[in-house]
């Protein structure tokens, strides 16, 4: 029987809340309907146990915040159709994976690929965001970003990452902004921010951090014709106002991601979501430049795709100098 959950609202993703119970088998039988079957055991000597997992679905993958409160060790085995990628917020855990074995701490994620067993080891105090990550769409992401098939061998992330610098912080800040954006209530599940963000997340897995397949995207491709790129810019034209991936974009270019990501760079010195963003704030500017008489900010930054407002006008200002505000009253 489930608990009746009433979560602090000062956790993370607490609106999502689904298990809040002090039974341990409650727990374990409650996370696997959600993550796997797993063997769940509190470590020698705890006693105090505080089990809560909230778990907000974003289509293809899950963001969740779980605690247990007391050290817990957790054997999920082989995690079979998903990979987890598991950020502490506070103290630490033991990861082994695949012969491997460290520490992750709030500087130190890991991520478990689905093709080799998993054993943790939980401290006490050691609450985690966690994504899991369906093995389907991480394959589809990698044809989509280098135009091939994953092939026979499954797709292994290394499972250390280091999140003060490089790829990780952009791993860490990504999964930071969707749980803040969520735990608010600013961004719905259904917006189409989140679709791109799920697609920025697992492009920055693939193609910035290690994988055993990682040398199959070292090499440049060859020079791109200029009509692939101008269907690009065509595309994206024609589309400011929709929720654009750079998968969509690539598609209707005749490209794989890493060949029009490495057009846009030689060619336009940015990616191509740089490129889709510096259009739809133009965009923008042109139309508070010449306002009707109901124009505001907002429904013009939201005509334009810009789902999260106070970025918007932080871009914009650096853009063009003074506030969308300031724009539009300068043309009233």
């Amino acid at each position: 029987m489930e608990h009746a959950v009433a979560a602090s609202a000062s956790l993370p993703l607490s609106r999502y809340a689904v298990i809040a119970t002090p039974d341990l088998d409650e727990a374990r039988d409650e996370v696997a309907r959600i993550f796997c079957p797993h063997r769940l055991h509190l470590g020698h000597g705890s006693s105090r146990f505080d089990a809560r997992h909230h778990v907000a679905p974003l289509g293809d993958i899950s963001l969740n915040y779980v605690q247990y409160g007391a050290e817990v060790e957790i054997d999920p085995g082989c995690l079979g159709d998903f990979y987890l990628l598991q950020i502490p917020l506070r103290g630490n855990a033991r990861i082994e994976w695949a012969g491997q074995s460290f520490t992750s701490d709030a500087h130190r994620a890991s991520l478990a690929s689905p093709s080799q067993p998993l054993r943790m080891r939980w401290g006490d105090d050691t609450p985690h965001l966690i994504v899991k990550i369906g093995k389907a769409v991480v394959q589809r992401h990698w044809e989509s970003l280098c135009g091939e098939p994953a092939g026979a061998r499954p797709l292994e992330f290394e499972p250390e990452i280091a999140l003060d610098e490089g790829a990780g912080a952009s791993v860490k800040h990504l999964v930071e902004f969707l749980a803040q954006e969520l735990s608010c209530g600013r961004t719905p599940l259904t917006t189409p921010f989140l679709a791109q963000a799920e697609s920025g997340l697992i492009h920055t897995l693939l193609g910035q951090l290690p994988h055993n397949q990682s040398g199959r995207l070292g090499a440049e491709r060859g020079d791109v014709s200029p009509r692939a790129l101008r269907r690009a810019r065509e595309y994206i034209e024609a589309h400011l106002p929709d929720a654009l991936t750079v998968d969509e974009i690539a598609s209707a270019s005749g490209l794989c991601v890493r060949s029009l990501q490495v057009a846009f760079r030689q060619h336009a010195g940015q990616t191509p979501m740089a490129y889709l963003r510096e259009r739809r704030l133009l965009a923008v500017h042109e139309r508070l430049s010449d306002p009707g008489a109901d124009t505001t900010v907002t429904s013009v930054a939201l005509q334009f795709g810009f789902a999260h407002l106070g970025r918007f006008a932080q871009d914009y200002a650096r853009r063009f100098g003074e506030s969308p505000h300031r724009t539009l009253q300068r043309h009233r």
